[in-house]
């Protein structure tokens, strides 16, 4: 049976650094998944449906490349159908009790603990009829300033293995606007440094996301050890911009065509 190398590493306490996969484009793994601890898979925001999901769990595979899938919702349903992707991880967004905690925990573990229905396809393809043996981390999202004043009941049910913290939706809650960076803001950090405590009393580990060295630094520093450096569309978006950025100085044979132009455009994800 396959290891979980993305549980392995945090036990290890390794910091684990990962990609965020937007696109329903497989090719986007391959061709700039590689170096990367993770790949967060996005099924709530991004434009992914179960089989693209299915189609980017493949390809991280394929490139040797732990998957985190990010599930639109809490439902029991849900839970399980994604979780018999065989990702190494699944995360739920907008989890503000440990009521609500418990309800993923059931939907996501096996019994004891849980009370997730057996079977699936790939993941006893890849793992056999023991596959429920294998680890699957538990990650939940704290993303509002109940969560955070919650974080210690929440990261203290069994069965949850990660507490990450959502930035932007936390910006919006807290009237603080969304282009600032989180080691920009007291009302942040203090957020970040709850969540953090929070999750390591409890055992388990703090992510978020942090797209700036000094970003990386600072959490790093607070003891988060799973981090999200960047997604696909950013730099995407980054490297195309500076390329236009660099032919809107002048081309040879075009400059005579973009005299007195200014290309100016936004870099955020």
């Amino acid at each position: 049976m396959r290891k979980n190398q993305l549980f392995e590493k945090l036990r290890a306490d390794q910091v684990v650094l990962g990609l965020t996969n937007m696109y329903p484009a497989a090719g986007i793994i391959e061709g700039m998944g590689r170096g990367w601890d993770f790949i967060w898979i996005d099924g709530q925001h991004g434009e992914m449906s179960y089989d693209s999901c299915l189609h980017a769990t493949q390809a991280c595979a394929a490139a040797g490349i732990d998957s985190l899938i990010r599930v639109p919702g809490d439902e029991y349903s849900t839970l399980g159908r994604f979780a018999d992707l065989a990702p190494a991880a699944i995360m739920v967004p907008m989890v503000d009790t440990p009521e609500q905690a418990e309800v993923i925990v059931q939907g996501l573990h096996f019994p004891p603990l849980g009370n997730r229905s057996y079977g699936g396809r790939r993941v006893i393809d890849l793992d056999g009829r023991e596959f429920y043996k294998r680890k699957l981390l538990v990650v939940v999202q704290i993303e509002t300033l109940g969560a955070v004043e919650r974080a210690e009941a929440i990261a203290a049910v069994e069965g949850v293995d990660v507490l990450f913290f959502g930035p932007d939706d936390m910006k919006m809650r807290m009237g603080i606007p969304i282009n600032t960076q989180i080691t920009d803001h007291p009302k942040l950090a203090a957020a970040l440094e709850k969540t953090v405590t929070a999750a390591s009393n409890a055992g388990g580990w703090a992510a978020t996301v942090a797209g700036t060295p000094a970003g990386l630094e600072m959490t790093v520093e607070m003891g988060y050890r799973m981090l999200v450096g960047g997604g696909d569309i950013g730099f995407l978006r980054t490297l195309s911009a500076s390329r236009v950025s660099w032919s809107s100085r002048g081309v040879p044979g075009r400059s005579r065509h973009r005299r007195g132009r200014r290309c100016v455009l936004r870099l955020g994800s």
